[in-house]
Protein backbone atom coordinates (compact mmCIF):
# COMPACT_ATOMS: atom_id res chain seq x y z
CA UNK A 1 0.00 0.00 0.00
CA UNK A 2 2.86 2.58 -0.06
CA UNK A 3 2.86 3.12 -3.47
CA UNK A 4 -1.05 4.78 -2.85
CA UNK A 5 0.04 6.73 0.04
CA UNK A 6 -1.39 10.20 -1.15
CA UNK A 7 -4.87 8.76 -1.90
CA UNK A 8 -4.67 7.39 1.33
CA UNK A 9 -4.25 10.47 3.48
CA UNK A 10 -6.26 12.35 1.61
CA UNK A 11 -9.33 10.09 2.29
CA UNK A 12 -8.09 9.95 6.02
CA UNK A 13 -7.87 13.88 6.13
CA UNK A 14 -11.13 14.48 4.63
CA UNK A 15 -12.91 11.53 6.73
CA UNK A 16 -11.69 13.71 9.63
CA UNK A 17 -13.23 16.80 8.61
CA UNK A 18 -16.18 15.09 7.33
CA UNK A 19 -16.65 13.28 11.18
CA UNK A 20 -16.30 16.97 12.72
CA UNK A 21 -18.74 18.27 10.56
CA UNK A 22 -21.14 15.58 11.07
CA UNK A 23 -20.59 16.49 15.11
CA UNK A 24 -20.72 19.82 14.36
CA UNK A 25 -24.42 19.65 12.97
CA UNK A 26 -25.48 17.13 15.39
CA UNK A 27 -24.44 19.71 18.29
CA UNK A 28 -26.59 22.39 16.33
CA UNK A 29 -29.61 20.01 16.26
CA UNK A 30 -28.87 18.53 19.86
CA UNK A 31 -28.71 22.34 20.81
CA UNK A 32 -31.99 23.15 19.45
CA UNK A 33 -33.87 20.35 21.16
CA UNK A 34 -32.16 21.26 24.55
CA UNK A 35 -33.51 24.85 23.98
CA UNK A 36 -36.71 23.79 22.82
CA UNK A 37 -37.19 21.80 25.91
CA UNK A 38 -35.66 24.02 28.29
CA UNK A 39 -38.26 26.89 27.30
CA UNK A 40 -41.27 24.65 27.29
CA UNK A 41 -40.74 24.11 30.49
CA UNK A 42 -39.56 27.64 31.84
CA UNK A 43 -42.73 28.76 30.47
CA UNK A 44 -44.69 26.38 31.99
CA UNK A 45 -43.34 26.82 35.29
CA UNK A 46 -43.93 30.52 35.13
CA UNK A 47 -47.34 30.90 34.38
CA UNK A 48 -48.46 27.98 36.44
CA UNK A 49 -46.08 28.20 39.36
CA UNK A 50 -44.47 24.75 39.26
CA UNK A 51 -41.10 24.10 39.86
CA UNK A 52 -39.74 27.24 40.11
CA UNK A 53 -36.96 26.39 42.29
CA UNK A 54 -35.17 25.00 38.73
CA UNK A 55 -34.97 27.27 36.97
CA UNK A 56 -32.44 29.78 38.09
CA UNK A 57 -29.62 30.99 36.26
CA UNK A 58 -27.18 28.10 36.72
CA UNK A 59 -30.01 26.26 35.66
CA UNK A 60 -28.73 27.67 31.89
CA UNK A 61 -25.62 24.98 31.88
CA UNK A 62 -28.15 22.47 31.78
CA UNK A 63 -29.20 23.54 28.02
CA UNK A 64 -25.22 23.39 27.71
CA UNK A 65 -25.48 19.47 28.77
CA UNK A 66 -28.05 18.42 27.45
CA UNK A 67 -26.43 19.77 23.73
CA UNK A 68 -23.11 17.98 24.91
CA UNK A 69 -24.63 14.76 25.98
CA UNK A 70 -27.38 14.20 23.03
CA UNK A 71 -24.83 15.06 20.16
CA UNK A 72 -22.49 12.34 21.43
CA UNK A 73 -25.80 10.14 21.24
CA UNK A 74 -27.04 11.15 18.16
CA UNK A 75 -23.22 11.42 16.07
CA UNK A 76 -22.14 8.39 14.02
CA UNK A 77 -18.41 8.42 12.45
CA UNK A 78 -18.51 8.57 9.05
CA UNK A 79 -16.37 5.47 7.27
CA UNK A 80 -13.41 6.05 4.95
CA UNK A 81 -16.26 4.72 1.96
CA UNK A 82 -18.16 7.98 2.91
CA UNK A 83 -15.06 10.03 2.59
CA UNK A 84 -13.88 8.76 -0.85
CA UNK A 85 -17.65 9.16 -1.70
CA UNK A 86 -17.88 12.48 -1.45
CA UNK A 87 -14.32 13.13 -2.40
CA UNK A 88 -15.79 11.27 -5.61
CA UNK A 89 -18.77 13.61 -5.75
CA UNK A 90 -17.20 16.70 -5.21
CA UNK A 91 -14.20 16.15 -7.74
CA UNK A 92 -16.04 14.33 -10.12
CA UNK A 93 -13.87 11.63 -10.44
CA UNK A 94 -16.60 8.99 -10.92
CA UNK A 95 -15.44 6.57 -8.21
CA UNK A 96 -12.03 6.77 -8.72
CA UNK A 97 -11.19 6.90 -4.74
CA UNK A 98 -13.96 4.58 -4.14
CA UNK A 99 -12.85 1.99 -5.79
CA UNK A 100 -9.52 3.04 -4.11
CA UNK A 101 -10.89 1.97 -0.73
CA UNK A 102 -11.63 -1.19 -1.95
CA UNK A 103 -8.56 -2.57 -3.98
CA UNK A 104 -7.48 -4.64 -1.42
CA UNK A 105 -10.77 -7.11 -2.05
CA UNK A 106 -10.61 -6.54 -5.59
CA UNK A 107 -9.44 -9.22 -7.93
CA UNK A 108 -7.80 -8.27 -11.70
CA UNK A 109 -4.87 -6.40 -13.06
CA UNK A 110 -6.26 -3.17 -13.23
CA UNK A 111 -5.16 -2.14 -9.77
CA UNK A 112 -2.31 -0.49 -11.03
CA UNK A 113 -4.32 1.88 -13.40
CA UNK A 114 -6.27 3.10 -10.40
CA UNK A 115 -3.44 3.54 -8.33
CA UNK A 116 -1.58 6.26 -10.66
CA UNK A 117 -4.94 7.79 -11.52
CA UNK A 118 -5.64 8.08 -7.69
CA UNK A 119 -2.33 9.48 -6.78
CA UNK A 120 -2.30 11.57 -9.83
CA UNK A 121 -5.72 12.98 -8.52
CA UNK A 122 -4.65 13.51 -5.04
CA UNK A 123 -1.92 16.10 -5.46
CA UNK A 124 -4.77 18.00 -6.90
CA UNK A 125 -7.22 18.29 -4.33
CA UNK A 126 -7.63 19.78 -0.96
CA UNK A 127 -9.12 18.23 1.85
CA UNK A 128 -10.84 21.72 2.55
CA UNK A 129 -12.19 21.80 -1.10
CA UNK A 130 -13.86 18.62 -0.22
CA UNK A 131 -15.60 19.35 3.27
CA UNK A 132 -15.48 22.93 3.89
CA UNK A 133 -16.09 24.40 7.53
CA UNK A 134 -19.48 26.34 7.48
CA UNK A 135 -20.31 27.11 11.43
CA UNK A 136 -20.25 31.10 11.59
CA UNK A 137 -24.19 30.86 10.50
CA UNK A 138 -25.06 28.27 12.89
CA UNK A 139 -22.90 29.57 15.61
CA UNK A 140 -24.58 33.04 15.45
CA UNK A 141 -28.00 31.30 15.56
CA UNK A 142 -27.16 29.31 18.85
CA UNK A 143 -25.66 32.78 20.72
CA UNK A 144 -28.67 34.67 19.61
CA UNK A 145 -31.22 31.40 20.75
CA UNK A 146 -29.04 31.44 24.26
CA UNK A 147 -29.19 35.41 24.50
CA UNK A 148 -32.93 35.26 24.04
CA UNK A 149 -33.09 32.58 26.44
CA UNK A 150 -31.11 34.15 29.21
CA UNK A 151 -34.01 37.53 28.56
CA UNK A 152 -36.75 35.37 29.10
CA UNK A 153 -35.51 33.65 31.73
CA UNK A 154 -34.53 36.74 33.99
CA UNK A 155 -37.28 38.93 33.01
CA UNK A 156 -40.42 36.95 32.02
CA UNK A 157 -42.91 37.73 35.09
CA UNK A 158 -44.12 34.92 37.88
CA UNK A 159 -47.47 33.77 37.95
CA UNK A 160 -48.73 32.01 40.96
CA UNK A 161 -52.57 31.28 40.24
CA UNK A 162 -52.20 27.93 42.17
CA UNK A 163 -50.42 29.35 45.12
CA UNK A 164 -47.24 27.23 44.67
CA UNK A 165 -45.02 30.06 44.76
CA UNK A 166 -45.50 31.87 47.83
CA UNK A 167 -45.49 28.77 49.82
CA UNK A 168 -42.45 27.94 48.10
CA UNK A 169 -41.43 30.93 49.51
CA UNK A 170 -42.56 30.79 52.99
CA UNK A 171 -40.65 27.27 53.13
CA UNK A 172 -37.47 28.76 52.36
CA UNK A 173 -37.58 31.79 54.60
CA UNK A 174 -38.50 28.89 57.23
CA UNK A 175 -35.15 26.82 56.16
CA UNK A 176 -32.59 30.30 56.36
CA UNK A 177 -34.34 30.90 59.35
CA UNK A 178 -33.49 27.45 60.93
CA UNK A 179 -29.70 27.85 59.69
CA UNK A 180 -29.75 31.12 61.03
CA UNK A 181 -30.89 29.59 64.61
CA UNK A 182 -28.43 26.73 64.47
CA UNK A 183 -25.55 29.23 63.68
CA UNK A 184 -26.73 31.40 66.48
CA UNK A 185 -26.67 28.74 68.90
CA UNK A 186 -23.41 27.17 67.87
CA UNK A 187 -21.71 30.33 68.33
CA UNK A 188 -23.16 30.91 71.48
CA UNK A 189 -22.16 27.71 72.66
CA UNK A 190 -18.79 28.09 72.04
CA UNK A 191 -18.31 31.07 73.84
CA UNK A 192 -19.94 30.02 77.21
CA UNK A 193 -17.95 26.87 76.82
CA UNK A 194 -14.55 28.82 76.57
CA UNK A 195 -15.62 31.42 79.37
CA UNK A 196 -14.26 30.75 82.41
CA UNK A 197 -16.69 31.60 85.09
CA UNK A 198 -16.05 29.95 88.31
CA UNK A 199 -19.31 27.65 87.98
CA UNK A 200 -17.83 25.33 90.56
CA UNK A 201 -17.01 28.25 92.66
CA UNK A 202 -19.01 30.67 95.20
CA UNK A 203 -18.41 33.54 93.13
CA UNK A 204 -17.01 34.03 89.18
CA UNK A 205 -13.07 34.39 89.04
CA UNK A 206 -13.74 38.25 88.62
CA UNK A 207 -15.06 38.82 91.58
CA UNK A 208 -13.02 36.13 93.65
CA UNK A 209 -10.04 37.56 92.46
CA UNK A 210 -11.24 41.38 93.85
CA UNK A 211 -12.51 39.94 97.07
CA UNK A 212 -8.94 38.95 97.60
CA UNK A 213 -7.60 42.20 96.58
CA UNK A 214 -9.46 44.10 99.11
CA UNK A 215 -8.76 41.24 102.10
CA UNK A 216 -4.84 41.47 100.94
CA UNK A 217 -4.84 45.81 101.23
CA UNK A 218 -6.93 45.20 104.76
CA UNK A 219 -3.81 43.27 105.84
CA UNK A 220 -1.79 46.57 104.19
CA UNK A 221 -3.58 48.61 106.40
CA UNK A 222 -0.61 50.98 108.31
CA UNK A 223 -1.46 52.48 112.07
CA UNK A 224 -1.29 56.59 111.53
CA UNK A 225 -1.76 56.49 108.00
CA UNK A 226 -5.57 57.49 107.71
CA UNK A 227 -4.95 59.32 104.25
CA UNK A 228 -3.19 56.48 102.73
CA UNK A 229 -5.43 53.64 104.22
CA UNK A 230 -8.53 55.84 102.62
CA UNK A 231 -7.28 56.41 99.55
CA UNK A 232 -6.58 52.32 99.17
CA UNK A 233 -10.18 51.64 100.81
CA UNK A 234 -12.06 54.49 97.91
CA UNK A 235 -9.73 52.49 94.98
CA UNK A 236 -11.24 48.86 96.29
CA UNK A 237 -15.02 51.04 96.44
CA UNK A 238 -14.99 52.43 93.21
CA UNK A 239 -13.48 48.74 91.49
CA UNK A 240 -16.44 46.90 93.30
CA UNK A 241 -18.96 49.62 93.28
CA UNK A 242 -18.33 49.54 89.13
CA UNK A 243 -18.99 45.59 89.00
CA UNK A 244 -21.84 45.97 91.51
CA UNK A 245 -23.73 48.53 89.16
CA UNK A 246 -22.74 46.03 86.18
CA UNK A 247 -24.21 43.37 87.97
CA UNK A 248 -27.32 45.20 89.15
CA UNK A 249 -27.93 47.04 85.86
CA UNK A 250 -28.80 43.45 84.16
CA UNK A 251 -30.79 41.77 87.08
CA UNK A 252 -31.62 43.85 89.87
CA UNK A 253 -34.81 45.52 88.65
CA UNK A 254 -36.41 42.65 87.68
CA UNK A 255 -35.28 40.33 90.61
CA UNK A 256 -37.14 42.63 92.55
CA UNK A 257 -40.10 42.97 90.84
CA UNK A 258 -42.52 40.32 91.19
CA UNK A 259 -44.92 38.99 88.39
CA UNK A 260 -48.98 39.32 89.45
CA UNK A 261 -50.31 36.76 86.58
CA UNK A 262 -52.06 33.79 87.95
CA UNK A 263 -51.61 31.61 84.54
CA UNK A 264 -50.96 27.63 85.61
CA UNK A 265 -47.39 26.32 85.09
CA UNK A 266 -47.19 22.68 85.82
CA UNK A 267 -49.36 21.78 89.11
CA UNK A 268 -48.34 25.38 90.18
CA UNK A 269 -49.91 29.10 89.57
CA UNK A 270 -47.31 30.97 87.27
CA UNK A 271 -46.88 33.57 90.20
CA UNK A 272 -45.95 31.12 92.67
CA UNK A 273 -43.65 29.17 90.36
CA UNK A 274 -41.92 32.26 89.18
CA UNK A 275 -41.61 33.44 92.77
CA UNK A 276 -39.95 30.65 93.83
CA UNK A 277 -37.41 30.44 90.73
CA UNK A 278 -36.90 34.25 91.82
CA UNK A 279 -36.00 33.19 95.30
CA UNK A 280 -33.88 30.81 94.61
CA UNK A 281 -32.15 32.72 91.21
CA UNK A 282 -31.20 35.66 93.76
CA UNK A 283 -29.77 32.80 96.23
CA UNK A 284 -27.51 31.31 93.70
CA UNK A 285 -29.66 28.41 93.18
CA UNK A 286 -30.64 26.54 89.48
CA UNK A 287 -32.68 23.28 91.07
CA UNK A 288 -35.97 23.74 90.22
CA UNK A 289 -35.65 25.15 86.83
CA UNK A 290 -32.98 23.12 85.94
CA UNK A 291 -35.53 20.33 86.90
CA UNK A 292 -38.18 22.06 84.52
CA UNK A 293 -35.78 22.42 81.84
CA UNK A 294 -34.88 18.63 82.22
CA UNK A 295 -38.32 17.57 81.56
CA UNK A 296 -38.80 20.02 78.49
CA UNK A 297 -35.92 18.47 77.15
CA UNK A 298 -37.22 14.75 77.84
CA UNK A 299 -40.60 15.89 76.36
CA UNK A 300 -38.78 16.87 73.13
CA UNK A 301 -36.94 13.45 73.07
CA UNK A 302 -40.31 11.86 73.44
CA UNK A 303 -41.72 14.13 70.25
CA UNK A 304 -38.92 12.82 68.23
CA UNK A 305 -40.10 9.21 68.77
CA UNK A 306 -43.58 9.48 69.21
CA UNK A 307 -45.53 8.27 66.22
CA UNK A 308 -49.17 8.67 66.96
CA UNK A 309 -50.28 12.33 65.43
CA UNK A 310 -52.96 12.90 68.34
CA UNK A 311 -50.60 12.33 71.24
CA UNK A 312 -47.60 13.91 69.05
CA UNK A 313 -50.03 16.97 68.56
CA UNK A 314 -50.79 16.91 72.39
CA UNK A 315 -46.98 17.04 73.43
CA UNK A 316 -46.29 19.32 71.19
CA UNK A 317 -48.92 22.00 72.95
CA UNK A 318 -47.93 21.03 76.02
CA UNK A 319 -43.86 21.11 75.14
CA UNK A 320 -45.09 25.12 73.89
CA UNK A 321 -46.67 26.29 76.43
CA UNK A 322 -44.14 25.37 79.26
CA UNK A 323 -41.74 26.88 76.90
CA UNK A 324 -43.63 29.74 76.45
CA UNK A 325 -43.71 30.54 79.68
CA UNK A 326 -40.52 30.00 80.81
CA UNK A 327 -39.06 31.83 77.92
CA UNK A 328 -41.76 35.06 79.72
CA UNK A 329 -39.87 34.21 82.82
CA UNK A 330 -36.36 34.75 81.45
CA UNK A 331 -37.43 38.05 79.61
CA UNK A 332 -39.57 39.38 82.71
CA UNK A 333 -38.57 38.02 85.74
CA UNK A 334 -34.60 37.27 84.90
CA UNK A 335 -33.95 40.00 82.82
CA UNK A 336 -31.77 37.41 80.72
CA UNK A 337 -32.36 38.31 77.23
CA UNK A 338 -29.51 35.91 75.94
CA UNK A 339 -31.84 32.69 77.95
CA UNK A 340 -34.53 34.07 76.83
CA UNK A 341 -33.65 34.12 73.12
CA UNK A 342 -32.32 30.63 73.66
CA UNK A 343 -35.66 29.53 74.93
CA UNK A 344 -37.32 31.09 71.86
CA UNK A 345 -35.17 29.76 69.27
CA UNK A 346 -36.17 26.32 70.41
CA UNK A 347 -39.87 27.07 70.38
CA UNK A 348 -39.32 27.80 66.63
CA UNK A 349 -36.71 24.86 66.12
CA UNK A 350 -39.78 22.86 67.13
CA UNK A 351 -42.15 24.42 64.97
CA UNK A 352 -40.30 24.48 61.96
CA UNK A 353 -40.06 20.10 62.64
CA UNK A 354 -43.29 20.39 60.25
CA UNK A 355 -41.72 22.57 57.23
CA UNK A 356 -41.35 20.18 54.07
CA UNK A 357 -37.60 21.77 53.99
CA UNK A 358 -36.03 20.89 57.31
CA UNK A 359 -35.83 17.15 58.44
CA UNK A 360 -37.75 16.77 61.57
CA UNK A 361 -35.36 14.71 63.63
CA UNK A 362 -32.58 17.60 62.56
CA UNK A 363 -35.22 20.29 63.71
CA UNK A 364 -35.74 18.30 67.38
CA UNK A 365 -31.97 17.79 67.67
CA UNK A 366 -31.59 21.81 67.21
CA UNK A 367 -34.71 22.69 69.73
CA UNK A 368 -32.29 19.94 72.33
CA UNK A 369 -29.51 21.69 71.84
CA UNK A 370 -31.22 25.46 72.33
CA UNK A 371 -32.49 23.99 75.41
CA UNK A 372 -28.93 23.04 76.46
CA UNK A 373 -28.01 26.52 75.98
CA UNK A 374 -30.54 27.42 78.05
CA UNK A 375 -29.57 25.93 80.53
CA UNK A 376 -25.98 27.56 80.59
CA UNK A 377 -27.63 30.96 80.69
CA UNK A 378 -29.22 30.14 83.56
CA UNK A 379 -26.14 29.00 85.13
CA UNK A 380 -24.53 32.40 84.05
CA UNK A 381 -27.85 34.18 86.30
CA UNK A 382 -27.29 32.38 89.11
CA UNK A 383 -23.41 32.95 88.71
CA UNK A 384 -24.47 36.49 88.54
CA UNK A 385 -26.54 36.34 91.51
CA UNK A 386 -24.02 34.70 93.46
CA UNK A 387 -21.20 38.19 92.26
CA UNK A 388 -23.77 40.28 93.73
CA UNK A 389 -24.36 39.13 96.99
CA UNK A 390 -20.58 38.60 97.39
CA UNK A 391 -19.90 42.38 96.26
CA UNK A 392 -22.52 43.25 98.54
CA UNK A 393 -21.02 42.07 101.39
CA UNK A 394 -17.76 43.27 100.15
CA UNK A 395 -18.68 46.70 99.49
CA UNK A 396 -20.69 46.68 103.36
CA UNK A 397 -17.27 45.38 105.13
CA UNK A 398 -15.60 48.02 103.00
CA UNK A 399 -17.82 51.03 104.58
CA UNK A 400 -17.09 50.04 107.97
CA UNK A 401 -13.57 49.82 107.35
CA UNK A 402 -14.05 53.48 105.79
CA UNK A 403 -15.69 54.53 109.54
CA UNK A 404 -13.22 52.54 111.23
CA UNK A 405 -10.34 54.54 109.16
CA UNK A 406 -11.92 57.90 109.55
CA UNK A 407 -12.63 57.38 113.38
CA UNK A 408 -9.21 55.54 114.70
CA UNK A 409 -7.16 54.27 111.79
CA UNK A 410 -6.90 50.89 110.79
CA UNK A 411 -4.19 48.37 111.69
CA UNK A 412 -3.56 45.58 109.17
CA UNK A 413 -2.05 43.32 111.87
CA UNK A 414 -5.16 43.92 114.09
CA UNK A 415 -6.66 40.38 113.12
CA UNK A 416 -3.91 37.69 112.60
CA UNK A 417 -6.24 35.15 112.07
CA UNK A 418 -9.18 36.60 109.68
CA UNK A 419 -9.40 34.70 106.45
CA UNK A 420 -13.28 35.62 105.39
CA UNK A 421 -14.85 38.96 104.75
CA UNK A 422 -16.85 37.80 108.06
CA UNK A 423 -13.89 37.85 110.07
CA UNK A 424 -13.33 41.65 108.72
CA UNK A 425 -16.87 42.67 109.41
CA UNK A 426 -16.69 41.69 112.93
CA UNK A 427 -12.86 43.22 113.48
CA UNK A 428 -14.17 46.19 112.15
CA UNK A 429 -17.95 46.56 114.22
CA UNK A 430 -15.83 45.31 117.41
CA UNK A 431 -13.35 48.76 116.73
CA UNK A 432 -16.66 50.53 115.93
CA UNK A 433 -18.61 49.36 119.74
CA UNK A 434 -15.33 50.43 121.31
CA UNK A 435 -15.53 53.96 120.27
CA UNK A 436 -16.74 55.67 123.18
CA UNK A 437 -16.33 59.56 123.03
CA UNK A 438 -17.84 62.59 124.94
CA UNK A 439 -20.71 63.44 123.04
CA UNK A 440 -19.86 67.03 122.18
CA UNK A 441 -17.10 66.76 119.50
CA UNK A 442 -14.74 64.02 120.12
CA UNK A 443 -14.49 60.54 118.17
CA UNK A 444 -16.43 57.70 119.22
CA UNK A 445 -20.33 56.98 120.18
CA UNK A 446 -21.51 59.46 122.17
CA UNK A 447 -22.27 59.72 126.27
CA UNK A 448 -25.82 61.43 125.87
CA UNK A 449 -25.70 64.20 127.97
CA UNK A 450 -27.31 67.91 127.35
CA UNK A 451 -25.29 70.36 124.83
CA UNK A 452 -24.94 73.71 125.94
CA UNK A 453 -26.31 76.16 123.11
CA UNK A 454 -25.67 79.77 122.98
CA UNK A 455 -28.23 82.04 120.96
CA UNK A 456 -25.85 85.10 120.89
CA UNK A 457 -24.00 86.21 118.09
CA UNK A 458 -24.57 86.90 114.34
CA UNK A 459 -25.71 83.15 112.87
CA UNK A 460 -25.82 84.82 109.04
CA UNK A 461 -29.76 83.64 108.47
CA UNK A 462 -31.43 84.88 105.30
CA UNK A 463 -35.06 85.92 104.75
CA UNK A 464 -35.97 84.11 101.27
CA UNK A 465 -39.25 82.58 99.73
CA UNK A 466 -38.58 79.17 98.28
CA UNK A 467 -39.32 78.48 94.74
CA UNK A 468 -40.19 74.83 94.59
CA UNK A 469 -42.64 73.57 92.71
CA UNK A 470 -46.68 73.84 93.96
CA UNK A 471 -47.87 70.46 95.05
CA UNK A 472 -50.80 68.98 96.45
CA UNK A 473 -50.72 69.33 100.14
CA UNK A 474 -52.66 69.15 103.50
CA UNK A 475 -56.15 68.99 102.85
CA UNK A 476 -57.06 72.33 104.78
CA UNK A 477 -61.33 71.28 104.23
CA UNK A 478 -63.53 69.11 102.80
CA UNK A 479 -67.39 68.56 102.89
CA UNK A 480 -68.82 65.25 103.17
CA UNK A 481 -71.82 63.66 100.72
CA UNK A 482 -73.52 60.85 100.45
CA UNK A 483 -73.02 59.10 96.61
CA UNK A 484 -71.46 56.52 94.81
CA UNK A 485 -67.41 56.74 94.55
CA UNK A 486 -65.46 55.36 91.38
CA UNK A 487 -64.97 51.65 91.63
CA UNK A 488 -61.39 50.88 91.47
CA UNK A 489 -60.27 53.98 91.79
CA UNK A 490 -58.73 53.81 95.56
CA UNK A 491 -57.08 50.78 94.92
CA UNK A 492 -56.32 51.83 91.59
CA UNK A 493 -54.41 54.96 93.41
CA UNK A 494 -52.34 52.73 95.88
CA UNK A 495 -51.42 50.37 93.12
CA UNK A 496 -49.74 53.09 91.06
CA UNK A 497 -48.13 54.89 93.88
CA UNK A 498 -46.74 51.32 95.83
CA UNK A 499 -45.60 50.80 91.92
CA UNK A 500 -43.65 54.16 91.62
CA UNK A 501 -42.05 53.69 94.82
CA UNK A 502 -40.64 50.34 94.19
CA UNK A 503 -39.27 51.56 91.04
CA UNK A 504 -37.52 54.58 92.56
CA UNK A 505 -36.37 52.39 95.84
CA UNK A 506 -34.31 49.90 92.57
CA UNK A 507 -33.18 52.80 90.97
CA UNK A 508 -31.44 54.61 94.22
CA UNK A 509 -30.51 51.06 94.66
CA UNK A 510 -28.52 51.04 91.82
CA UNK A 511 -27.27 54.43 91.85
CA UNK A 512 -25.34 53.53 95.19
CA UNK A 513 -27.61 56.08 96.67
CA UNK A 514 -28.46 53.34 99.50
CA UNK A 515 -26.18 51.41 101.41
CA UNK A 516 -25.38 47.47 100.44
CA UNK A 517 -26.32 46.84 103.76
CA UNK A 518 -30.22 47.93 103.79
CA UNK A 519 -30.70 46.14 100.43
CA UNK A 520 -32.14 42.84 101.89
CA UNK A 521 -34.18 44.61 104.56
CA UNK A 522 -35.95 46.89 101.56
CA UNK A 523 -36.92 44.08 99.78
CA UNK A 524 -38.25 42.50 102.34
CA UNK A 525 -39.88 45.42 103.39
CA UNK A 526 -41.74 46.03 99.99
CA UNK A 527 -42.43 42.15 99.40
CA UNK A 528 -44.37 41.98 102.88
CA UNK A 529 -46.07 44.98 101.72
CA UNK A 530 -47.06 43.34 98.50
CA UNK A 531 -48.23 40.02 100.13
CA UNK A 532 -50.42 42.07 102.44
CA UNK A 533 -51.82 43.89 99.60
CA UNK A 534 -52.29 40.48 97.80
CA UNK A 535 -54.18 38.90 100.92
CA UNK A 536 -56.48 41.73 101.49
CA UNK A 537 -57.57 41.73 97.69
CA UNK A 538 -58.45 37.99 98.18
CA UNK A 539 -60.26 38.50 101.28
CA UNK A 540 -62.86 41.12 99.35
Amino acid sequence: MKQITKSTRLIDRVQQRLALAVWGRKVFVSFCISLGIYLTAMLFSRFTGYLTDWFTLPSLAVVAVGTLVLSFILFRKPDKEQAARLIDQKQKTKDLFLTVTMLEKAIGNYKPLVIQDAEQQATKIQPAQVVPFVWAKRFSLCCSAGLILFLLLEYTPQYDPFGKVQAAEVEQEKVKEFQTTKKATKARLAELKNKDNGENDEESKEVKLAVENLKSDFRKMVPGKKQKNAEALAAHQKSLGGQWRKRAEENMKSMMMKTDQAQKFGGMSKAEGMQKWNKELQEGSTQSLMKEMEELKDQLQRLQKETDPVKREQLKNEIQKKMKEMESFAREQTNSKPMAAALKRAMKQMQMAQSKGIPQDEALREAMQSMDLAKMELKEIAQSAKDLKKLEEALTVLSKAKKANDKSGLDGEACENCLTLEDYEDLYSQLMGDMQGEGTGGEGQGGGGKVDEDDTGDKGFKTEKSKSAITAGKVLLSFKTKGLSDRGEAQKDYNKLFTDLKQGMSEAIMQEQIPPGYHEGIKKYFNSLEKKTEENATGK
